[in-house]
């Protein structure tokens, strides 16, 4: 096959890195690109447009921005594609698109599956402690993420990776198993495997609600929840009515400070401060909090509590649910 006509859908950082590698590959046309309507982003609510979209108007390619993507079924057909490919774009694609291209409509998605089909897979890969995870070319079926997969390749997540740093690592991954791949896929070369559902695990978007930290589980629990949702949306907790963001913190080794459970009583309880950050009881063990915020106000180092003698926050204090 000499060349290849792609329509291409997708909205944040990790959509833009699959567009890249498509717009680098030689005899590969990205006809059109797809992506969510811009939006109002921060406290002055400026219309931004998605990343992805910036990318494909540097490089001049028709964009399109559908609020349901149903209605641009005419546009998808008239760029007579060979592939739909897709990459957190954030829309189901009805039945009738999926079956425009001329060999198929392939999505990329951020799990090993059937692990993880939904719209948070690096997020609760993090959050369950999973030592990795990886990125499946599969295609696309009107049932989310259940199609068969084409090929899968795997990635380490790292102790100290965050949500933010498995996307830029999978994002890497992604853009080159898609140089490697698409032509194979092509061509026949790549026979399409069947998801085993008996193994099948969820990974819904994530409420605002799932983002508060629960004291009660243990450090390396609270600590994985954290490192899953930064940079954003960010987890957070409470002190009486005042709302605490956790961007960040680390686990404490048995060596690094010692309590018993005679003066610390209540999971949430801060016990001490030093100049790194705040050291906080949970459940089973202690974590220490590197980078906090507090509602209205802007992130700062945990360790100003100590060094400034911030006094919003005091040895003593128990974080938990909001008290109204």
């Amino acid at each position: 096959m000499n060349s290849l006509r792609v329509v291409f859908c997708g909205t944040p950082q990790i959509g833009a890195d699959i567009l890249k590698a498509l717009i680098e590959m030689p005899n590969v046309e990205v006809a059109m690109v797809i992506s969510q309507p811009d939006k109002k982003v921060g406290r002055k609510k400026l219309l931004t447009p998605t990343i992805v979209k910036k990318m494909a108007l540097e490089y001049g390619i028709p964009i399109i921005q559908p609020v349901k993507i149903s209605e641009s079924y005419e546009e998808i057909k008239k760029a007579n594609p060979d592939f739909i490919i897709t990459c957190a774009y954030g829309q189901f694609i009805p039945t009738k698109i999926l079956e425009i291209p001329n060999i198929d409509a392939i999505n990329i998605h951020g799990s090993l599956l059937p692990k993880y089909r939904g719209g948070a897979p690096i997020q609760y890969a993090i959050k369950n402690g999973d030592s990795k995870t990886g990125i499946s070319i599969m295609k696309m079926v009107k049932k989310m993420d259940a199609g068969d997969y084409y090929i899968q390749e795997s990635v380490l997540i790292e102790p100290n990776d965050t949500a933010g740093t498995m996307f830029e690592k999978l994002g890497v991954l992604g853009a080159n198993m898609i140089k490697k791949y698409l032509f194979q896929i092509a061509n026949r070369e790549l026979v399409p495997v069947a998801q085993n559902e008996t193994e099948v695990t969820l990974s819904r978007n994530i409420t605002t609600n799932e983002e508060m930290i629960d004291w009660y589980q243990s450090a390396k629990q609270i600590n994985n929840h954290i490192r899953a949702l930064a940079p954003t949306p960010i987890a957070h907790t409470y002190l009486k009515t005042e709302r605490y963001k956790i961007k960040s913190a680390r686990l404490l080794r048995s060596d690094e400070f010692f309590a018993t459970t005679l003066n610390v009583k209540r999971p949430g309880e801060i016990v001490a401060m030093d100049r790194e950050g705040i050291i906080i009881h949970t459940n089973q063990g202690f974590l220490k909090v590197l980078e906090i915020q507090r509602s209205g106000k802007t992130m700062i180092s945990a360790g100003l509590y100590f060094a400034n003698r911030l006094t919003d926050l005091r040895v003593g204090d128990v974080f938990g649910e909001l008290m109204i």
